[in-house]
């Protein structure tokens, strides 16, 4: 692109811009101190890069010995020919001093053709707190995992985010709530969308509820891995029981069986597999 195209006035250059494909866009950001205050001040015209995967991380990786929480997402890129890329990984770091930035991104970003998600985060729940102020369930997510351990002061931040997924294929949880009371009737309200389920909790964490595994069951028609790594028998004889019962209460062409996948860890080291 004639980087001369920049002498143009902002409010005109504001309307240019969306018609541009990201991936020339960044090039004339690179070279021009225009565009970003074309960007900033015109953002509401602007094309946003569409998010196709992202994750949050703790990161202790740095010399000063002060962790920081690392961002990672890739760039969903469409070619002048229509066909789609993905860009390499990218990512930043933030204190979490620093935290509050994440809403600047993500006002930044397009969400709704996210892919993956995966957050795996030991404190600093309120990155997912965040995030979930912007996630509105758009399209449907191929994998989305969740991993939060010393965040039980904090645990709404992680139940308010698990509310809003309605719509994903392969659901991951690693929650380690010990000793929180989480609500008996709590849900997961995925619909007609789950493939694959794995859960797991440990240190007294009291998460799965029956009415929450016969939601799930009774809704994705489509589920049939599963997979539950818990310290409590009395939950596992629950979830065996609620999941047997809902698999055989369905009809599949007349037949009213299915081939299910049912993996139970144990948190002494044995496994149980059926």
């Amino acid at each position: 692109m004639d980087l001369n195209i920049l002498s143009l006035l902002p409010e005109i250059l504001a309307k240019i811009f969306p018609d541009i494909p990201w991936k020339q866009l960044i090039n004339i950001k690179l070279s021009s101190r225009k565009f970003n205050y074309v960007t900033e001040n015109y953002l509401r015209y602007m094309q946003k890069p569409k998010i196709d995967e992202i994750g949050f991380f703790n990161d202790y990786t740095h010399n000063d010995g002060i962790g920081r929480i690392r961002v990672t997402y890739k760039i969903l890129i469409t070619g002048a020919n229509g066909f789609e890329d993905i860009s390499d990984l990218k990512e930043f770091f933030l204190l979490p001093s620093e935290i509050d930035k994440l809403h600047s991104f993500f006002q930044k970003v397009d969400l709704t053709s996210l892919c993956d998600v995966d957050t795996s985060l030991d404190n600093h729940s309120e990155v997912i707190r965040i995030f979930s102020d912007y996630y509105h369930n758009p399209c449907r997510i191929g994998f989305l995992c969740v991993t939060v351990r010393n965040c039980g002061k904090d645990v709404n931040n992680t139940l308010s985010f698990l509310r809003k997924i309605q719509n994903v294929e392969r659901l991951m949880l690693d929650l380690h709530f010990p000793h929180i009371n989480i609500p008996r009737d709590f849900i997961i309200p995925v619909r007609n969308s789950l493939k694959m389920l794995d859960i797991c909790e440990d240190n007294d964490t009291a998460f799965i509820n029956p009415r929450m595994i016969k939601y799930i069951v009774e809704n994705n028609p489509n589920l049939c891995h599963y997979r539950f790594e818990l310290d409590n028998f009395e939950t596992y004889k629950m979830v065996i029981e609620t999941v047997v019962k809902e698999e055989l209460s369905r009809s599949y062409n007349g037949c009213f069986h299915r081939g299910i996948s049912l993996f139970l860890g144990i948190s002494s080291g044995e496994v149980l597999s059926e």
